[in-house]
């Protein structure tokens, strides 16, 4: 049987915030249930306020522990933290945090931990359209849409993306699902500033992994790999 447990955090600055901020909300409820659902396990939430460098910022934190999917990848910890922290997000109020904390309590006895401001999950938000442009792209096989949506300074040949899609489609069969697993924000050397966009697709009996690669600035596609 799955357990909730929402505890209130408090800092020594709390007196900066009334007392109905730190009661648990419905929409901090309803966080907690869709984490579940996707990771089973037990969940554990933290709210308050932090302080630094005299900022203050007031935050609220999910922890996750005895989750299979998560202990079967340890490889993936950034990217199952950033999807909870997401998911957390979407279910809450615009603005209702100020940031988003993320643990994961391993089976080995490690932990992760990472933090993602509004800002942040909202740039992802801001390119999900895309993001659910390119996933119904790929699932009804259309070549041309995926090609056009490259930004053009790293545009490939557009035989050449036909090709590599069609070929994978036909040897391993059409995908099916795709469902959305986190991001990482990078620097990379040939491609600048990006967000990483992981997910997982479904062909047949095979789930493969999928990372969508989007400049930060102009949201354009830059890359897609089949890791």
């Amino acid at each position: 049987m799955k357990s909730i447990k929402i505890l209130p955090y408090l800092l020594l600055t709390l007196f900066l915030f009334s007392c109905g901020k730190l009661a648990t909300t419905s929409e901090d409820k309803k966080s907690v249930d869709e984490v579940l659902k996707f990771y089973g396990g037990y969940v554990e939430t933290m709210k308050g306020v932090e302080t630094l460098n005299g900022n203050s910022s007031d935050f609220f934190e999910v922890q996750i522990k005895d989750s299979k999917l998560i202990n079967n990848q340890p490889q993936r910890a950034i990217s199952n933290a950033s999807n909870i922290a997401f998911i957390a997000f979407q279910n809450q109020k615009p603005g209702a945090y100020d940031v988003i904390k993320t643990k994961l309590l391993l089976a080995d006895g490690a932990s992760f931990t990472k933090s993602f401001t509004q800002k942040e999950l909202q740039e992802v938000k801001n390119i999900y359209p895309e993001i659910d442009k390119i996933n119904s792209f790929l699932i009804n096989k259309n070549y041309s849409g995926i090609f056009e949506m490259f930004d053009s300074k790293f545009k490939p040949k557009e035989k050449v993306v036909k090709e590599t899609l069609s070929g994978m489609d036909s040897q391993l069969g059409p995908i099916t699902k795709i469902q959305f697993q986190g991001f990482e924000f990078l620097e990379d050397s040939n491609l600048g500033h990006i967000i990483l966009v992981r997910e997982v697709g479904q062909r047949k009996q095979l789930f493969p992994f999928i990372n969508l690669a989007f400049d930060r600035k102009t949201k354009k596609l830059l890359n897609i790999e089949f890791p």
